[in-house]
């Protein structure tokens, strides 16, 4: 018989009997949708890790006091030294930030931001954008000025249906005026804008965190963007050796000061992320291994139920290998269908996945697909290699002797 033959037969033999055939291909279904879903999910989680880092820049370096040193701090000054391209030439913006929770309120409303102290630089090195007025200035900075930029919903928490915008509140018992209101990022809480306060540097040091940080001119930290992510590392080094200099730290004590590099950041969460997606892809690999099965029991029953099929076959002079082909065909042909029924609902359930929610935005990759159906065909090769090997082994007059 010639191969399309053979194909023909084993469509004729998996169509006489629709409803096993469907369920026989439903395991390797699953697995496929499965591997490809959840490696989609993988690589989406994994592109929104690094949208974002890569949003508040990738080439940062952020530079805080080390609690385990006794008497460890950083100061404006050393934001100073650190700027000077004679000191760090791989830096090309240095922002100082002085932080802490505070208490605000306007009239009767009242709430508990983070209240960040910092320069005109922040906002640009941070991608955070204002969306009503303006952010303060280095003029406000030098001159104390008592002005705030505040987070969306922080204005509409202190002005409940009102223009925050040109409004006073008070931070603890100081006044502040909102000269700019942020767009909306979706962030509150520590790390986030949404419900944060911006306010000068000096006005922060000097009249709300005075008794926190150790000294007036004392910083929480220091954010340095590098001119390259790939200057990063030199950046650091550099920091590094000027801040010990800076501190008269000597050689063998230990630094106090951490430098936190986002780029080293965006790596580990992507070894986090690609192993946790490797784990999900396997979770789905056992779903292709259990229709694997599924697959082997069947072809056994037909070769059962054919028995004498195939001892008539034989005993017109149908070659040995000529029936292993015909039964590895039939396997071959589940599950390539298979496969390719299970691309189709992964593309679907992506669908659906990306229409119900915004947070992550799964992406189907091509060599998941490639990988998903590869296996799903060695699946039929392996698992219908000894159903068909069975079928060929059969003798003849034993054969034409089953009932």
């Amino acid at each position: 018989m010639s191969l399309l033959e053979l194909l023909q037969t084993a469509l004729e033999s998996l169509t006489s009997n629709k409803l096993r055939t469907f369920l026989t291909m439903l395991g390797v279904i699953i697995g496929v949708a499965a591997v490809v879903t959840l490696l989609s999910i993988g690589a989406g989680v994994q592109a929104s890790i690094d949208s974002q880092i890569t949003s508040m820049g990738s080439n940062q370096l952020n530079i805080s006091p080390n609690r385990q040193v006794t008497g460890a701090r950083l100061t404006v000054d050393d934001a100073t030294a650190i700027a000077d391209k004679l000191n760090v030439p791989d830096a090309l913006r240095v922002v100082s930030v002085v932080q802490g929770g505070a208490s605000v309120t306007a009239g009767i409303n009242k709430d508990s931001p983070e209240i960040m102290g910092t320069t005109p630089e922040y906002f640009a090195m941070k991608n955070v954008n204002i969306a009503q007025g303006a952010s303060f200035t280095q003029a406000d900075v030098d001159q104390r000025l008592r002005v705030a930029v505040v987070g969306p919903t922080l204005a509409t928490n202190l002005f409940p249906g009102q223009a925050a915008l040109g409004q006073t509140f008070l931070i603890g018992s100081v006044p502040f005026r909102i000269v700019g209101i942020l767009e909306t990022k979706g962030g509150t809480g520590f790390g986030g804008t949404d419900d944060s306060a911006f306010v000068p540097l000096t006005v922060a040091a000097e009249k709300l965190f005075v008794n926190r940080n150790g000294g007036l001119k004392s910083v929480n930290s220091i954010t340095v963007e590098a001119v390259s992510a790939e200057r990063s590392a030199d950046a650091l080094t550099e920091i590094a050796a000027i801040l010990r200099s800076r501190h008269n730290i000597l050689i063998g004590a230990p630094d106090d000061f951490r430098i936190f590099d986002q780029a080293s950041l965006v790596a580990t969460l992507n070894t986090v992320v690609g192993t946790l997606t490797a784990f999900l892809g396997a979770i789905g690999a056992i779903s292709l291994l259990v229709g694997g099965i599924g697959i082997m029991n069947i072809m056994l029953v037909s070769v059962t139920e054919r028995t004498r099929e195939i001892g008539v076959r034989k005993a017109i002079g149908a070659q040995p290998f000529a029936i292993q082909l015909q039964f590895l065909i039939e396997a071959l042909t589940v599950t390539i269908v298979a496969g390719v029924i299970g691309i189709l609902l992964s593309v679907g359930l992506v669908t659906v996945i990306n229409s119900v929610q915004t947070s992550v935005t799964p992406v189907i990759q091509s060599n998941s697909v490639i990988i998903a159906f590869t296996v799903s065909v060695l699946i039929g090769v392996l698992f219908g290699f000894y159903p068909a090997w069975r079928a060929s082994r059969l003798e003849p007059v034993e054969a034409l002797r089953y009932e």
